[in-house]
């Protein structure tokens, strides 16, 4: 297990982004980099949480039998840590990929981030806010950085 020392230098890069409930998309690239410092080889989701304001949830694989759920402060601690061992298969996103969603949804407006998520058929949800502040949920698929859904609330 990596020691928390790399995670305390990002912490000072995100502290302050995290004290909104939605994060800038950068920010969730650094979300990223704290899932892959801790461990994650597969990533399942990640959540900035609208209720506590200044939390970010991470979910993925370890290796092929742990899964991990992580909570950060908006200090970059860890708050909780669950892990469960599944001898089922495991689906998610290595961090390259995930970032490369997030770049995809970058081009489609999104300036604010709260939600990505994976799901076991291979359907990726990236859910956020444009400029505007209007919000923006775009659909992919696993094997596409072409969106197969684009929707806009007011």
């Amino acid at each position: 297990m990596k020691t928390l020392t790399a995670l305390g230098l990002i912490a000072g890069i995100t502290a302050a982004p995290l004290a909104m409930a939605d994060a800038r998309l950068d920010d969730a690239k650094n979300a990223v980099a704290m899932g892959t410092d801790y461990g994650i080889v597969e990533f399942r989701s990640i959540e900035f949480d609208d209720d506590l304001q200044d939390d970010v949830e991470i979910e993925g694989w370890l290796d092929d039998q742990w899964y991990v759920e992580l909570e950060f402060d908006d200090n970059g601690n860890i708050e909780r840590e669950n892990r469960s061992r599944y001898d089922r298969e495991r689906f998610g996103l290595s961090a390259d990929a995930v970032l490369d969603y997030l770049d995809a949804a970058g081009r489609e407006g999104m300036v604010w981030f709260d939600e990505f998520e994976i799901s076991s058929r291979g359907n990726i949800t990236v859910e956020g806010d444009d400029d505007r502040d209007q919000e923006l949920e775009i659909d992919f698929r696993s094997d596409s950085l072409e969106p197969v859904r684009v929707e806009r609330d007011d």
